[in-house]
């Protein structure tokens, strides 16, 4: 590689360059998993010379259906904050200064206000560091995301959500997917969906095509789609009638699917991740994204209690596990606290809302891993999906239960008791999560301080560790790691399954079960209760 080489993805990658999304692939393409092509435009790459690197991808890059410049921050793809759908990654037409404009749109996106509300709101810090991966734009028959447990080099509980086309509308919540789901003890199950269009990379001469002309949807031409309309280097094209009764993803890819999605975990040294793929026409199985699962799937053991004939409940997508209750409100309200926000698919622009605390979500469309579901997840908030009738169904001010664990939204009598920002509750129980120790010690009733601390990072000072202060101070490592890069003297390490391992002071009592972050003002933001 020459000074002005960028780095690509067949290259041994470093978070604090190339960010996290990028190195992760590298990653896996390393273990053999099949990852398409890309190329990186690292954090500090400076602006000036971003036409110079633009150029240079053009020269790489065979791209006969354009190039997706695609989000790869420091923050992203976390433990414990995925970043869904936050940051800007965004398909270009293979010409110059569509692609520049792309990679300076997704470079801007890591200052966002919407970045740092959430990452304080999940008690980890998001630093303005953005690398741009850059990778040919696949054409995929089908796509989708997967979900799943890994135990023993299998997925043994796993959930697969897959339309046509490119992924784009199933993971932001505009389309439901066909569902495939199971446990270790059950045979998979299937839902299939219905998609009325499909969104595919085109080239420059199916750009140029009015709606209504055919384009070919597999290479030999045996299945043509007629053109509804084309934006930003994408044709959106309708079903062919011989695919609609068809299933999206055969038995056979999806068996594909499970053991690449297996192999990768353990490449990643996790036990729960969540995958993004794409299938080509030819058949050919590409892992495009991987990242733990930063929230624990719903646990659908109520869909399979007899609906009820009330026609009063509406059914959904148990997307989000909880139950909240209070008035209906819709998109744009000004005030969400202890209210049912009723919506379509809900943008980065909508995630400052949910951080003010509503009592749960309810949505037309999506599934349990579009990104909205994914942030509802995170930030403990019930959310039930693909509750089509919701919004004429739903009068605005209607008091309504949802409960995100079976699916439903029903007529509730009365609006429950409802805590102020100011009354957040005692910290008696609870452990505070931060990223900075206090000195002195906060003395506001807390049970106990975690420091977050970085794995990979340098030990922290702990010269106070202990119990010497109001309360005793433990160190929280995010991640699946087989054991703690360092114990401090006194301590002891604890597995909190979904979080990482707890290193507590061994003469303190036992650590609480409670986690949360509190704002600037002492306001808690989130609440998370943990097993040992």
């Amino acid at each position: 590689m020459t000074a002005t080489d960028l780095p690509s993805l067949d290259q041994d990658l470093h978070t604090a360059t190339a960010g996290t999304k990028a190195t992760t692939l590298a990653r896996l393409a390393a273990a053999g998993l099949p990852v398409p092509a890309g190329i990186v435009i690292p954090v500090d790459h400076p602006d000036e010379r971003l036409p110079a690197a633009v150029a240079e991808i053009l020269a790489r890059c065979p791209a006969p259906h354009g190039l997706i410049a695609r989000s790869s921050a420091v923050a992203e793809d976390g433990t414990t904050a995925s970043f869904a759908g936050l940051y800007t990654s965004r398909i270009s037409p293979a010409h110059r200064d569509a692609l520049l404009d792309a990679v300076r749109a997704v470079r801007a996106s890591a200052l966002h206000p919407t970045i740092t509300a959430y990452s304080q709101a999940r008690g980890v810090i998001a630093l303005p560091r953005m690398a741009v991966l850059v990778q040919p734009a696949l054409r995929p028959a089908c796509s989708g995301v997967l979900a799943a447990y890994v135990t023993e080099g299998r997925c043994t509980r796993w959930r697969i959500e897959a339309i046509r086309g490119l992924a784009e509308p199933l993971v932001s919540g505009i389309q439901t997917g066909e569902i495939h789901t199971a446990s270790q003890s059950h045979h998979a199950t299937v839902r299939l969906t219905v998609q009325e269009t499909i969104q595919l990379p085109a080239t420059p001469q199916e750009l140029e095509m009015p709606p209504g002309e055919w384009v070919r949807f597999d290479p030999a031409g045996s299945v043509l789609a007629k053109i509804r309309t084309s934006d930003a280097g994408v044709i959106h094209v309708y079903t062919p009638a011989e695919l609609a009764e068809r299933p999206v993803l055969t038995p056979e890819a999806r068996e594909r699917l499970l053991a690449a999605a297996a192999t990768a975990a353990t490449a990643l040294r996790l036990h729960h991740i969540d995958v993004e793929w794409a299938i080509d026409p030819h058949g050919t199985l590409y892992l495009v994204q991987g990242r733990p699962l930063t929230a624990p799937l719903t646990n659908h053991a109520t869909d399979s209690q007899a609906v009820t004939a009330d026609d009063h409940v509406l059914h959904g997508i148990a997307a989000a596990p909880g139950r909240g209750t209070g008035p209906t409100v819709r998109t744009g309200s000004a005030d969400l606290a202890n209210r049912v926000l009723i919506c379509q698919a809900l943008g980065p622009e909508a995630v400052p809302a949910l951080l003010t605390g509503p009592a749960a979500v309810v949505s037309t469309t999506g599934g349990e891993l579009s990104h909205t579901a994914i942030i509802t997840r995170e930030l403990g908030i019930p959310c039930v999906t693909n509750v089509n009738t919701a919004l004429t169904a739903l009068i605005p001010g209607a008091v309504v239960e949802v409960d995100g664990g079976a699916g439903t939204v029903r007529p509730a009598p009365a609006v429950p008791a409802q805590r102020t920002p100011q009354d957040t509750g005692p910290l008696s129980a609870t452990a505070v999560l931060t990223r900075t120790l206090e000195q002195p010690a906060p003395d506001d009733g807390r049970a106990a301080t975690l420091l977050w601390h970085d794995p990979n990072g340098p030990a922290p000072d702990l010269a106070a560790f202990g119990t010497g202060g109001p309360h005793p101070v433990g160190v929280l490592l995010p991640g699946n790691h087989p054991a703690p890069v360092f114990v401090p003297a006194g301590c002891c390490p604890i597995r909190l399954p979904g979080l990482g391992t707890l290193l507590w002071p061994q003469d303190a009592p036992p650590p609480p079960t409670e986690i949360a972050v509190l704002g600037p003002d002492r306001q808690i933001l989130h609440r998370r209760t943990v097993s040992r």
